[in-house]
Formats: structure tokens, sequence, C-alpha cells
């Protein structure tokens, strides 16, 4: 049951790596329950469908094969709806995200922790960025303004391409400077 749990945002999301895993869970699960029935109570219904469902478990074994490739990509892509919570402050970041479409707003905590709005970001921008290069937890809450379409970059992906690409390295080293400042500037800000 804690598995379901744990997907049951991924459904909403529309992660379709979650989806396919779930799928396969099922068909894992139900073959296995009817197998164990079936041996235990030798009934010859429950044998003959456990031996015609056999089939399901290398269909389950491939669907976690395919899903386990796929979450292997640098980039993955996830749609948000209005108002939803990409990640909270104070959270280990594990993502990089470029926004697509859409609009997030990027939400600190004030002196009386209540969350005040530090800007807005929209097509084209990126952020999860400081979490990774400095290995600190996340230093602010984003959240949908709109519906918005975002790319993620796992930690991974991440550096390779921060480490290997021409410019790349300079360009969010800028980026980490700037929003330090906007950082500092804000707390300060009743």
């Amino acid at each position: 049951m804690v598995g379901l749990r744990s997907a049951i945002p991924g459904l909403r999301r529309g992660d379709w790596q979650t989806k396919l895993i779930l799928v396969a869970q099922i068909l894992i699960g139900v073959v296995a329950v009817l197998g164990v029935l079936g041996m235990t109570t030798l009934h010859p219904y429950l044998l003959l469908g456990f031996a015609t469902l056999q089939g399901l478990l290398v269909l389950g074994v491939v669907l976690f094969a395919v899903a386990a490739i796929f979450a292997q990509r640098a980039f993955v892509h996830e749609e948000y709806g209005a108002g939803q919570i990409i990640f909270n402050e104070g959270e280990t970041g594990r993502h990089l995200y470029v926004v697509s479409s859409g609009t997030v707003e990027v939400l600190m905590k004030g002196p009386d922790g209540a969350p005040r709005l530090v800007k807005e970001l929209g097509p084209g921008d990126h952020f999860g960025e400081m979490a990774l290069l400095g290995n600190v937890p996340r230093n602010a809450t984003i959240r949908t303004k709109t519906a918005v379409d975002v790319v993620k970059m796992g930690r991974n992906s991440f550096a390779a391409i921060y480490t290997s690409l021409p410019g790349v390295k300079e360009h969010f080293s800028s980026v980490m400077e700037s929003r330090l400042k906007e950082l500092q500037e804000g707390q300060r800000r009743p």
C-alpha cells in the first residue's frame, strides 16, 4: 500500500513512468496471488488461470525494464497545474528545472514564517541549480502560477553538462552569484 501512496503524485502529474511501474506491479501481483492461491488450494481453475497468465509475469518484468531504461534519460518532461508546488524550501535538491511554458513563483519564508514572493520565472528560465551546485537544501519554494511544462534534469546529468560544455559553468556561476544577491536582499526586506 505504501508503494501506491508514493505513486499517486506521479500519477496525478501524468508521469508515464510511474504509471508504467504501477501497471507492472499490478500484473505481477495478480499473477503472484493467483499462483499462491492455486498452489495452496490445488484448485484446478486457479492452477489453470495461473498457468495461462504466467506470460503477464514476463510482461511485468519488461515494463519495469522499460521504465528503468527511460529513468536514465538526461531530460524528463513534467506538467503541473496552476497552484502546485514543484518543491519546497528546505528539501534536498535532486533536479534542475527549465520552464518550457507557463509561469512559476519563487517563494521564500519571511521572518514571520509566511511565504513571500521573491520573483516569477517564465519560459526559458531555470531553477533548482543552487541546491545541485552547492549541495545544500532548497533555499526557496517553487509554486506554479499558471499551468506549467518543465524539463527536469537529474544531478548526474547536470554535473556532466556543467563540467563538459564550454560556457555552461560560467553561465551557472553568474546565475548563482545573482541569485545569492537576490536572496540576501530578499532576507533584508521586511
